[in-house]
């Protein structure tokens, strides 16, 4: 991906490694890891400045946001002389931060994505070796951490408290034989983020949720640089050194720093009652030459099951795809093709309203379907994604696709 050049110093010449051999950070081994850390906000910040020093691979930096002035008490990557530059031309979170991971240590890659997680194709994420998340939204954590685990990654959550300012929560999921997030929230809680992803009408709680979440949530670099820390401290140690008996616990520290000290640590598995933990990707088929841009659902599912027109097969979706919505404060209705966190973020596309409504949501789309005709891209399924066709009535009868295509510019 392309990122903009901006206006700094490199800083160039051979890296002494030296302080960090004798740790289990020693070049050797954090030289071939990418990482990606999804959210560029305060805590991205240290999250992003630590690996840098500590010269990783490559580095995947994903939030679609730009940087505000907000930003600059908290956030030491965007603290450049032309920050009111930047600011005016709405950069974005990842593209800066990138450029400033190759400022700060060349020996680094990094790469921004300018999107939202649940856009960002499940095979990119397959190619990480860890994922920290440093969201502020617990549906994106959900869907990042029901993604991460689907592809067999670790992953490491984090955030900074909204009602304390100096404490924080630093959580460590291990992958596919370990619990998601939801599995650590309690009951009632599990069933208002599973409605928010999965229902079709907003029930009072998730508006008057929404509403506060727009608001202003206080947080200071004191405390995202401790949790940021943290957070690297625990998802490295957690790749580099042997983990017995514990792939299948999350674990999690809790922090604070006023009005008492304390840090609290406790781990949580698996729950019974959560409905996220199917089919976890298993071997990939690889559709040479096709991209999503060129390549139909129809076409997509014959070139696997290899059958006639006329069998029976369906692509399944990752989350459900709202494809007829309304606006209930100027009746506008249209076709989101979107999944429904985003779709009530993004509201009414003619009046901005947010109190719009899904008329149409499906999980899956069959080859005799009219929407089959439809490209990938028409339907607002990502790029280099993991798709997953069935057919037939046996757990057996599906497979896991990925298209050549979207790979090009990796290759």
């Amino acid at each position: 991906m392309a990122v903009t050049a901006f206006d700094s110093v490199v800083v160039n010449g051979p890296r002494n490694y030296s302080r960090l051999d004798s740790t289990i950070y020693n070049r050797a081994r954090l030289s071939g890891l990418n990482v990606m850390v999804v959210g560029a906000g305060a805590l991205g910040n240290e999250v992003i400045k630590n690996l840098t020093l500590l010269g990783l691979g490559a580095i995947y930096i994903v939030d679609r946001d730009v940087i505000e002035s907000s930003n600059l008490t908290r956030s030491v990557l965007y603290c450049v002389p032309s920050v009111q530059q930047i600011i005016s031309s709405r950069t974005r979170k990842a593209e800066f931060a990138a450029s400033r991971v190759r400022e700060i240590n060349p020996e680094v890659r990094s790469v921004a994505i300018a999107k939202e997680i649940a856009d960002v194709g499940l095979g990119v994420l397959a190619r990480m070796h860890l994922v920290f998340s440093c969201l502020d939204n617990e549906s994106a954590r959900l869907e990042l951490s029901w993604a991460c685990r689907r592809v067999n990654v670790p992953f490491v959550d984090a955030g900074l408290s909204t009602t304390n300012y100096s404490s924080g929560l630093i959580s460590l999921f291990p992958g596919s034989g370990g619990p998601c997030y939801a599995c650590r929230k309690g009951r009632r809680k599990r069933q208002e983020l599973l409605q928010e992803l999965y229902g079709t009408e907003d029930p009072c709680w998730m508006r008057e949720r929404r509403l506060e979440e727009q608001g202003t949530v206080s947080t200071t670099p004191l405390m995202a640089s401790v949790i940021g820390a943290m957070q690297v401290e625990m998802g490295l140690r957690h790749l580099l050194t042997p983990q017995p008996c514990t792939l299948s616990e999350g674990k999690s520290v809790r922090v604070s720093l006023s009005p008492n000290h304390l840090i609290e640590c406790f781990s949580f598995s698996v729950s019974r009652e959560c409905s996220l933990h199917e089919g976890n990707v298993g071997e990939i088929t690889k559709l040479n030459g096709r991209s999503c841009d060129d390549v139909t659902v129809a076409e997509l599912i014959l070139s696997i099951t290899g059958e006639t027109e006329s069998a029976e097969g369906w692509l399944c979706l990752d989350w459900p795809l709202i494809v007829e919505g309304e606006c209930l404060h100027c009746g506008q209705a249209w076709q989101p093709m979107i999944r429904k966190p985003r779709f009530q973020r993004e509201g009414c596309p003619s009046c901005k309203s947010s109190d719009v409504i899904a008329r149409h949501v499906v999980t899956a789309i069959e080859n005799s379907s009219p929407r089959a005709s439809m490209t990938l891209a028409q339907l607002g399924l990502p790029a280099q994604h993991i798709h997953e066709v069935c057919w037939g009535g046996s757990p057996a009868s599906r497979e896991y696709v990925e298209l050549s295509g979207d790979w090009r510019d990796e290759q």
